[in-house]
């Protein structure tokens, strides 16, 4: 074996590896984001935006899966030195390129309907305290919200009523499953504690941005890394062939 061919084998195992990992991790993402999405969406009126975010997730369950199935012949083929599994992952991995940029491309497409559906869902819930139907489902989900993204109502404390704002408006409130249908609505945080100035609207947005922008970014290294890969397995195989 040539010191050329045993680097790029070595390129090729180490990427690969990391391929594996970056697939389980978008799983585990997607899996955890699934189970877990009814505890958000846990109110009838928000069932349908919960249908409209799902999807997100359901396409990085898709993109990690591949990914998992094509690490895992990358690194087959590059440790058995075997030339038809190197075809295969090399065909495999454009097809995965090219399936990976539409994912992209049809997330891209359905950001804003995912983000609108958010926000509708944020303004249901703070219009039910402003008139008094919040059930406890509402004020926890309120309170999760709040206190998760540091926020107060959709635009500020002036989201809601006369009545005062929900405690979790305030930086010295800690969410608890036990009381976390208590809105203990006030008209201050006191002395030891200040108001969220953010509305939780701007709040969710710029989260959801940074995340998208995170998620492109990783999606974006590890389409570079498959073409490396596809590179470095043409250059095994040429010196497999020529052996």
């Amino acid at each position: 074996m040539g010191c050329c061919e045993f680097i790029m084998k070595t390129i090729l195992v180490i990427i690969n590896s990391i391929v594996i990992l970056s697939g389980l991790a978008l799983l585990v993402t997607g899996g955890v984001y699934l189970s877990k999405a009814h505890e958000y969406f846990d109110v009838e009126e928000l069932n349908e935006y919960s249908s409209d975010i799902k999807p997100i997730a359901i396409p990085l369950m898709v993109i990690g899966g591949i990914l998992l199935v094509v690490g895992s012949v990358g690194c087959c083929g590059a440790i058995s030195g075997k030339s038809g599994l190197l075809n295969i992952y090399i065909t495999v991995v454009i097809l995965t390129v090219i399936v990976e940029v539409a994912v992209c491309v049809f997330c891209v497409v359905k950001k804003d309907a995912i983000l609108d559906a958010s926000v509708k869902g944020g303004e249901y819930l703070v219009n039910n305290v402003y008139y008094g139907n919040a059930t406890d489902t509402d004020i926890a989900a309120i309170n999760s919200i709040q206190y998760l993204l540091k926020c107060c109502g959709t635009t500020g404390k002036d989201s809601y009523n006369s009545s005062g704002f929900p405690r979790s408006c305030c930086d010295d409130y800690v969410y608890e499953d036990a009381i976390a249908g208590n809105l203990n609505l006030g008209l201050s945080c006191g002395d030891d504690a200040e108001l969220y100035a953010d509305g939780c609207t701007d709040a969710f947005t710029q989260n959801f941005n940074d995340i998208g922008l995170g998620i492109g970014v990783i999606v974006g290294i590890i389409i570079v890394f498959e073409l490396f890969c596809v590179i470095a397995a043409c250059v095994s195989k040429k010196h497999d062939m020529v052996a």
